[in-house]
């Protein structure tokens, strides 16, 4: 029923079976939360696959490009990804106690009126929002 934690479950899988890439069904969340993990690192590349073989009525694919620390693919930059915020649990934070990940290894996905920042960012704006996710 989630799609966002549905994308972290392809994610960590592809990962386990050492994939250079996973395909998942598109949402603007998604893009947004893909476009934060390009830009921190922990992904190399995301692309929207939206011609006719990948498309699905109005929907596209969102191919996502894993990104490994050595040639063997024995360590992905993506430890772990944990969703916070459920359907049916959603957490808020103030900007105050948004949390810190692995003492500032990791990163909180948070969802402010801004858009999806990282925890860092949400610091340095002075805002609070909806916690999604933490990655390390």
């Amino acid at each position: 029923m989630d799609p966002v934690a549905d994308m972290f479950s392809a994610i960590k899988n592809a990962i386990m079976r050492k994939k250079d890439y996973v395909d998942v069904p598109s949402s603007r969340m998604k893009e947004r939360i893909l476009e934060v993990l390009k830009r921190e690192g922990f992904i190399k590349d995301w692309e929207k696959l939206a011609d006719d073989r990948h498309r699905k009525g109005t929907q596209y694919v969102l191919r996502i490009h894993l990104k490994y620390l050595d040639p063997k693919r024995e360590r992905s930059a993506i430890t772990n990804i944990v969703k916070i915020s459920t359907p049916g649990r959603r957490v808020y934070a103030p900007v105050r106690q948004i949390p810190y990940v692995k003492r500032g290894l990791g990163i909180a996905l948070v969802s402010t009126d801004a858009g999806v920042v990282t925890d860092h960012e949400a610091r340095s704006m002075r805002k609070g929002g909806e916690i999604i996710a933490v990655v390390w």
